[in-house]
């Protein structure tokens, strides 16, 4: 059950992040780190970029809580637990990846 809360809670946050976008002074919402905040560029390529990423991998994981929830596989909550942290990680990995990458060609654009 845990997958399915949490993937629902994320996909709320991705909505929220892709239709309300935070503010560069907001500290307590939206997408935040040192390379987010470089630029109000950088900043909004975050937003963007991080609001996919709560969409897909809080779907994949809601989904998983579904199937989990429908096949009567509910009473595995410490290996979900466990493992939660698996789907979330990639949503900051990935949109790190894609920052250092938007960084790189904003620093020869501006060349």
């Amino acid at each position: 059950m845990i997958f399915l809360y949490v993937g629902s809670f994320l996909i709320i946050l991705g909505l929220l992040m892709k239709f309300i976008p935070a503010k560069r002074e907001a500290r307590l919402f939206g997408y935040h780190s040192p390379l987010a905040e470089k630029s109000d560029a950088h900043f909004r390529y975050a937003q963007k970029v991080s609001s996919w990423n709560f969409l897909l991998f809080g779907g994949l994981m809601a989904l998983i809580g579904w199937v989990l929830k429908t096949t009567g596989h509910t009473n595995f909550f410490l290996v979900e637990m466990l493992v939660l942290v698996f789907p979330i990680m990639p949503i900051f990995i990935l949109t790190e990846k894609k920052l250092e990458k938007f960084d790189k060609e904003f620093v020869q654009e501006s060349e």
